[in-house]
């Protein structure tokens, strides 16, 4: 038979062939065919005619009924072993589940243990937020990575909920005094430093704690170290003619020459105020020295009355300073004159002071603290709203909580010498710290952004670590 030939180009690798389409007659149909019809014909064909369906069961109640039903059941895990719940497990095999131990059960089932961990978890670490918000505000929590910000409950005066978690620097511990332990404030990570000449960064989490970071300075013992305003810094300071910075993203430092002609001078402690601008350095002899927080370089230097042992950052414009007999001067940063001078009731000499919106907290050498408004210190009477009296030795840190309602204050001299305060109440915290407490001798205080941890250092080296449960963040 004969054909007709046709090339066209195949889709693979553009080869052409050749097809042969045959030539014998056929009766072609001139009809153009309907495609619904045709559609409706080969539904019926796989399907079955459905309206034939419907006409024999119109008069039954089939049609009122759904013609799906689905059973959800109750909710479960994604993935669930039946055999792992039923499976025996020995607590006395690892030191983990020695703790999950109660009386003289050895032995457990799976479904048991999954049921003391969640237990455990919940509190140390309570319910995370984020399992009770509402699906439509998923997106809102995906784009904040940085920490978490929900407010705070009122806290209410009596208990307080204290869990102790692993040590902050257990994977990096220190084996000398920790001077500074302290949280950054725009993520989860904290940094532990001291005489070690160290600076050790690492990752909150109360269980892992990861090591980031260690960078050793060359005979530059630690006595103080801050985060600034922004988080891509970290200040340190000690008694030496100089200071550093180091750069978080960097990772590297670079040491700041201190003020020229002045080499006796020492920079070991010093404040930052709050909008990252500034940072003040104590000096010797009442001489206190302001620096650009961003070049490093002296604004101005002027002197307390007596010497200071203590100053902190009021407001952006404001300084405090506190020192030998009692005696506390506010300076204004734009004429750097006193605005006010008030003497605390009955201190001796004033070793520690801090602030919050609120209040004005000022600790001294014979272990009272005073605590008072924030605007009455600028009458030259001021009368402490509370005196507290459970410390007997020198303040060494009195720190207040991000929302003011927590007075954290420390004593170094006498093992276990630490207190919470409850400023709504103006009583202290009554069941924690307990005597079994290992706080042993206090250097460093202080909270997370949140007030979620707190965090302790000692002359042991270790860098405890304190889940509040009150608070749900950071």
């Amino acid at each position: 038979s004969s054909g007709i030939n046709a090339e066209y180009g195949g889709v693979s690798g553009g080869v052409k062939k050749k097809v042969v389409i045959p030539t014998e007659s056929y009766a072609i149909s001139t009809v153009i065919p309907d495609s619904h019809s045709e559609t409706q014909q080969l539904e019926n064909e796989l399907f079955g005619d459905i309206e034939q369906h419907f006409e024999k069961t119109s008069s039954t109640k089939l049609l009122d009924e759904p013609l799906f039903v689905i059973d959800r059941g109750a909710k479960r895990a994604v993935w669930s072993d039946d055999e792992e719940q039923e499976r025996e497990i020995s607590l006395g095999e690892k030191k983990i589940t020695k703790k999950l131990k109660t009386g003289d059960q050895n032995t457990i089932t799976g479904k048991q243990l999954e049921d003391k961990l969640r237990s455990q978890f919940k509190k140390i670490h309570g319910t995370p937020a984020w399992t009770t918000r509402d699906k439509t505000s998923q997106s809102s929590i995906l784009a904040s990575t940085g920490q978490m910000t929900q407010p705070s409950r009122f806290l209410p005066s009596g208990k307080l909920s204290v869990t102790r978690c692993k040590n902050l620097n257990s994977r990096k511990s220190a084996k000398c005094v920790v001077k500074v332990l302290q949280f950054h404030p725009g993520a989860t990570i904290g940094f532990v430093a001291g005489y070690s000449k160290s600076l050790d960064l690492f990752e909150v989490d109360g269980e892992n704690n990861k090591h980031l970071h260690r960078h050793h300075f060359v005979n530059f013992p630690i006595d103080c170290a801050k985060f600034t305003a922004d988080g891509n810094e970290v200040i340190l300071g000690s008694k030496r003619p100089h200071f550093f910075t180091f750069d978080l993203h960097k990772c590297t430092a670079i040491k700041m020459a201190g003020i020229r002609n002045r080499p006796n001078i020492h920079y070991k402690n010093f404040e930052l105020s709050k909008d990252g601008e500034y940072v003040g350095f104590q000096g010797h002899e009442g001489l206190f020295s302001v620096f650009s927080a961003k070049d490093k370089q002296l604004i101005k230097c002027f002197n307390h009355r007596t010497r200071i042992n203590c100053s902190t950052f009021l407001a952006d414009n404001i300084i405090l300073t506190a020192g030998q007999g009692g005696f506390c001067s506010l300076w204004d940063m734009r004429t750097w004159k006193t605005i006010s001078d008030f003497q605390d009731e009955g201190a001796l000499h004033i070793t520690s002071v801090g602030h919050s919106l609120r209040h004005i907290a000022i600790g001294s050498d014979s272990g009272v603290v005073n605590l008072y408004n924030k605007d009455d210190i600028y009458k030259s009477n001021s009368k402490p709203l509370r005196a507290v009296m459970n410390l007997t030795t020198e303040i060494n840190r009195t720190v207040f909580n991000s929302s003011g309602e927590l007075l954290a204050i420390s004593s170094k001299d006498l093992k276990h010498s630490l207190r919470l305060l409850n400023t709504n109440s103006l009583q202290c915290v009554p069941n924690w710290p307990t005597s079994n407490t290992p706080l042993a001798h206090v250097t460093s205080l202080n909270f997370s952004p949140n007030s979620g941890y707190l965090g302790v250092g000692n002359t042991k080296g270790k860098a405890l670590l304190y889940r509040l449960t009150h608070f749900q963040s950071f």
